[in-house]
């Protein structure tokens, strides 16, 4: 996680002191005002062209928009319909694949993963790769090394998964192993080698591509029609083109470690799967959702299986935050009163649109419910 990234969840913590109740039409419509008043310009300022947004209140969708420009030259506006790149969110929703092989029972959580994989092998170390399990690599408890992934452009040659997690990515700016740094299982660490040992995982078990199988197993029943982990004709028909700091137009990255950082959706799939997590679905029992949410006690109540957990008082939100260049993401609800908000930018310092588009939200929430 990036200092960026940290200083964006401790946002997000102060956030969810927030206490709201049920909200009437008038306050949703004064939060549509207030919105689509104040973020505009701030997108402007901080050179993010794009952003859509969702607010639940209730399990219900109260506000859905797609502001501003997908891209910039052609004019082409965001849309319910346009696709992003959600960074690690990503991770969330490969915890869902992964814990459907758990749910089916062709995998244990509380099994070494190695005994799943053959086509590459943890390095050897002096801690013990024993305790590198499921859970472990779910909760980022396995003392793995590699905290993110730069991308590839599409020029470059994507590495395979074994090259990837050996550290040999070519020219990209990313040579280190996926390899164990600390005992497993004593504190929390930020692996996005994990992730990629669990993709590994998927694909060994599963003998499917690992796009191949969250296509079919997860995204697919859900109807989630432009997801995909694959960058396909489909998806380039739909995205938005990302941009950098300066508002200069950059390339769409590819990644190997597509489990980790590499999902592209749009608002419109997010707003279902967000539906899927609260209302049930034919994907995950809401048993094992739960089991999900549910904080591993060694990480002192920060994440649990795929899902971030910020707490504060008697609020919990719970879901992930996303980042890649050009791409800035969130998505966090309240299980409690099945609240919460859905933010996907194409700018590089979205997050900075994010955190502010929360405070407005929260402050909303504050004023709707007195």
């Amino acid at each position: 996680m990036s200092i960026t990234r940290k200083i964006y969840v401790v946002t997000l913590i102060l956030i969810t002191t927030v206490l709201g109740h049920a909200q009437s039409q008038d306050d949703y419509k004064a939060l549509k005002a207030l919105l689509e008043k104040e973020v505009p310009p701030l997108m402007e300022q901080k050179n993010v062209p794009g952003m859509a947004i969702a607010i639940f209140d209730k399990g219900e969708v109260v506000y859905q928009k797609g502001l501003g420009l997908a891209n910039v030259s052609s004019k082409r506006p965001v849309t319910m319909e346009t696709g992003f790149n959600i960074g690690s969110i990503s991770k969330l929703y490969t915890a869902w694949g992964v814990m459907r092989l758990v749910q089916d029972g062709k995998i244990d959580l509380e099994t070494p993963v190695e005994e799943y994989i053959s086509r590459w092998k943890i390095p050897a170390s002096s801690f013990d790769s024993k305790k590198v399990t499921v859970r472990a690599l779910l909760s980022h408890t396995a003392g793995l090394s590699v905290h993110g992934y730069p991308g590839f452009s599409p020029r470059q040659k994507l590495p395979s998964l074994e090259a990837s997690l050996n550290g040999d990515n070519g020219d990209v700016r990313a040579d280190e192993p996926v390899e164990v740094v600390i005992e497993p299982r004593t504190k929390f660490q930020y692996s996005g080698g994990g992730y990629t040992v669990l993709q590994l995982m998927i694909e060994e078990v599963t003998g499917k591509s690992f796009a191949q199988y969250m296509e079919r197993t997860v995204f697919r029943p859900l109807d989630l029609q432009h997801t995909s982990f694959t960058i396909d004709r489909h998806v380039l028909q739909h995205t938005a083109t990302p941009y950098n700091e300066a508002g200069e137009k950059i390339y769409l990255e590819r990644f190997t470690a597509k489990a980790a950082a590499g999902l592209h959706t749009t608002l419109e799939d997010m707003i279902k799967f967000t539906r899927a997590a609260l209302k049930g679905n034919t994907v995950l029992a809401q048993e094992t959702l739960a089991s999900m949410r549910r904080p591993d006690p060694v990480t002192n109540g920060q994440y649990g299986l795929g899902y971030m957990t910020l707490k504060m008082g008697p609020v919990t939100v719970q879901g992930h935050a996303g980042s890649n260049d050009g791409w800035e993401s969130g998505f966090l609800l309240d299980y409690e009163d099945q609240s919460g908000v859905i933010i996907l930018t194409n700018g590089s310092l979205g997050k900075d649109v994010a955190i502010a588009t929360l405070r407005k939200w929260a402050m909303w929430k504050t004023k709707a419910s007195r």
